[in-house]
């Protein structure tokens, strides 16, 4: 199988810079873990749908996106913007659902779905985070505000982050924190060439 590598972290950590220079390192297929298509009705389902609604809503949402990377696994590799644990933890966060009961009633669904090569979760300390955040304050959705207002809420999304990933056997951390978007890069590059056996270095990378 062609390269599959998921990127997760809480809002402001990092994830989009690090994607969009693997993916043009990778010549890589890009998805999030929700596609445009599906997060045209989130508003609606996180403000109306009742619990249970909403997280079929987001296994759904996984499921189609996993469906997406295999086929575009089949020509090249694939870099992935979160992919299901983001949906979990934000789910159990929202809800008060323990994570237990989402991981018994997930894993059926898990069982459909590709597993990454490698997953990453980038973390910075909430100072930074909130800097970040604010930095880019008129494209602020609810969910980073959440972030900059409350470090318990972004502990507790970390915390998630971390048990759902879990759920896959191993991942790795890659801290954010101080470093400039070109150290984080070269950091991450390192770990995808060192965990993932077709990870194709720099120089060999296509143009």
């Amino acid at each position: 199988m062609n390269p599959f590598l998921v990127i997760e972290g809480v809002d402001g950590t990092g994830k989009s810079t690090v994607c969009a220079a693997l993916e043009q390192e990778q010549n890589a297929a890009f998805y999030k873990g929700m596609s445009p298509e599906w997060r045209d009705f989130r508003d609606f389902v996180d403000e109306d749908a009742d619990d249970d609604s909403r997280l079929l809503y987001y296994f759904a949402s996984c499921v189609y996106t996993s469906g997406k990377v295999q086929k575009s696994l089949q020509t090249g590799p694939v870099i992935c913007h979160r992919y299901f644990a983001t949906y979990m933890a934000i789910y159990s966060l929202n809800t008060g659902t323990p994570l237990s009961v989402v991981k018994e009633a997930f894993l059926p669904i898990r069982k459909r779905m590709l597993t990454p090569q490698l997953s990453i979760l980038l973390t910075a300390d909430h100072e930074e985070l909130r800097s970040r955040l604010l930095a880019r304050v008129h494209e602020l959705k609810a969910t980073d505000m959440r972030v900059v207002n409350s470090l318990e809420y972004t502990l507790n999304f970390e915390a998630a982050l971390r048990e759902v990933m879990s759920w896959d056997g191993s991942f790795v951390e890659l801290n954010t924190t101080g470093k400039t978007p070109e150290q984080v890069i070269a950091e991450a590059r390192s770990l995808c060439e060192t965990h993932i056996p077709d990870w194709k270095p720099v120089a060999q990378a296509p143009n």
